[in-house]
């Protein structure tokens, strides 16, 4: 004889009680390099010669650099529409001196800085 279907549950499982398949458990760490030392903390490892970044731009060369893109960003500004939202943009740009903003905005305008570039070698 099968039971009925509707049988009910034992009493420690009504009550809220748990069985030992049901009981949580937290799983061990791994084992990491880090040995002895605490939670988050590493050891310093010194970056290959290799991977180094080459010595920074003088100041001098920056600010040639960016005077370089400065006028050629403010030739182009000339050019264009004070409506033209990439005049918006290089103008503030050239008001910050921001120098990624203005790489930006000239790389966008690969045609434009073309241009004026042959129009500056006829002069």
């Amino acid at each position: 004889m099968s039971e009925p279907r509707n049988t009910p549950k034992p009493a420690s499982s009504a009550a809220g009680l748990r069985t030992r398949e049901e009981e949580s458990w937290v799983r061990p760490r791994q084992e990491s390099e880090t040995k002895g030392a605490g939670s988050g903390e590493y050891t310093a490892v010194r970056p290959e010669v290799s991977t180094r970044t080459p010595p920074r731009d003088s100041v001098s060369e920056r600010t040639a650099r960016i005077d370089s893109k400065l006028s050629i960003a403010s030739l182009l500004l000339e050019r264009l529409s004070p409506l033209d939202a990439r005049a918006r943009l290089l103008s503030s740009a050239i008001l910050r001196r921001d120098e990624v903003l203005i790489d930006a905005v000239l790389a966008e305008m690969t045609d434009e800085v073309v241009a004026l570039a042959a129009s500056r070698r006829r002069r």
